[in-house]
């Protein structure tokens, strides 16, 4: 039995190496197991982040960023086009696997020990502290869950959808211009896309719920000229934020939480936020010994990211009941001068948000009537 650590991490990713870092710096003894062999890889990630929204937490340094995202592309299943100019976003594409090892490093100037190629086997509460057992069975007052995927599968299976993402050389993408592809018949439910990483290489991807993601991905990248440098199976979850953050003695953070976009699965914003408002008030509650102040991350999660993430998540419901034709008509409309224009000036980081308002009384009332035709094509589905 291992005990003098204040905190273990399960996972050392970014919402759990956030933690570290915040807890640490507060003088908390905390312990980060990784159970891959080296922090950051596998990369499973594609990295698109808003340096504006960062800086409010740990922003990436400047060789962590890999391009900077210039303009957006929406295909539709016939082929019609949306554009939008995303310069004043200040989005960029990083490389995740050299910002974990940034934070890593962080979390160990701060005073956090970090040991990876160990996996946390299970965790049991006695006697008010909280046994882990890994490569050792560690002793400590709490215990943080930031295992991602692993540690959402066992809270939300039904909500992760298969995913294949490559690295790609080629010419048939420009650099700054992220596009996707939705297809409600090739990408159920989700969406392929193109992230260019500079040097003519870009991140391409394809889920969807009960597909092959590499058939799909294979298929996408058909009759394109191209030589695959990295292929990677990366499961991705849309289900929201869990019911509880805290129970009893563990603390989840990142994607264990359900900390990532609904829309898109991006989480890195969201999952940074998480660890590090979880160490502030993990400190505060060993420092008082008060364990009810840990309650008080998630209420400040929830005030930050709250209302964007339901927003997200009722669109996402309503996406998954749309058509290839009602996708068409969405696309046309985003395509609009009046409709790019307005999204443009919206924030990248509130995406759902931004699109209702950017859409206008009008927009909306058009979506209103496409989804509704959606919800009657359903439910005369389901009865059939």
């Amino acid at each position: 039995m291992t005990s003098g650590y204040d905190i273990v991490v399960g996972g050392g990713s970014v919402g759990g190496l956030s933690f570290a870092i915040g807890a640490a710096s507060r003088g908390l003894k905390v312990l980060v197991l990784e159970e891959d062999d080296e922090i950051g890889e596998p990369e499973k990630c594609d990295g698109l982040v808003s340096l504006r929204a960062m800086r409010r937490y740990i922003p990436p340094e400047e060789a962590c960023i890999q391009s900077r995202v210039t303009s957006g592309v929406i295909h539709s299943p016939s082929g019609l086009v949306a554009s939008l100019d995303a310069s004043r976003f200040e989005v960029v594409v990083i490389d995740r696997s050299t910002y974990e090892k940034q934070l890593a490093s962080m979390a160990v100037s701060a005073g956090a020990t970090v040991k990876t190629g160990i996996r946390v086997e299970a965790t049991a509460e006695e006697d008010g502290a909280v046994k882990v057992k890994a490569d050792s069975t560690y002793e400590c007052p709490y215990y943080v869950d930031a295992t991602g995927p692993a540690g959402i599968l066992r809270r939300n299976r039904l909500r992760l959808v298969p995913a294949a993402k490559y690295e790609v050389q080629g010419d048939w993408f420009a650099d700054g211009e992220v596009q996707v592809f939705v297809d409600q018949k090739k990408y159920p439910g989700f969406f392929a896309w193109v992230i260019p990483r500079g040097n003519g290489i870009a991140k391409v991807g394809a889920a969807g719920f009960g597909i092959n993601s590499f058939k799909t991905l294979d298929s996408f990248l058909q009759g394109r000229t191209y030589r695959t440098l990295t292929r990677v199976a990366a499961p991705i979850y849309v289900g929201g934020p869990v019911e509880e953050f805290v129970s009893g003695r563990t603390i989840l953070v990142g994607e264990s939480a359900g900390q990532v976009k609904p829309s898109t699965a991006g989480g890195i914003l969201s999952s940074v936020a998480g660890g590090s408002i979880a160490a502030r008030w993990a400190a505060e509650s060993i420092g008082s010994a008060d364990p009810s102040l840990l309650l008080e991350y998630q209420r400040e999660w929830t005030e930050e990211f709250g209302d964007e993430f339901r927003t997200m998540k009722r669109l996402r419901h309503m996406y998954e009941c749309l058509s290839n034709p009602d996708i068409d008509r969405i696309v046309s409309t985003l395509g609009s001068k009046r409709v790019s224009e307005r999204l443009a000036k919206t924030d990248f980081d509130f995406h759902a948000t931004a699109f209702l308002s950017a859409l206008g009384a009008k927009g909306t009332l058009q979506l209103a009537s496409i989804l509704l035709s959606a919800e009657a094509r359903q439910a005369l589905s389901s009865l059939a």
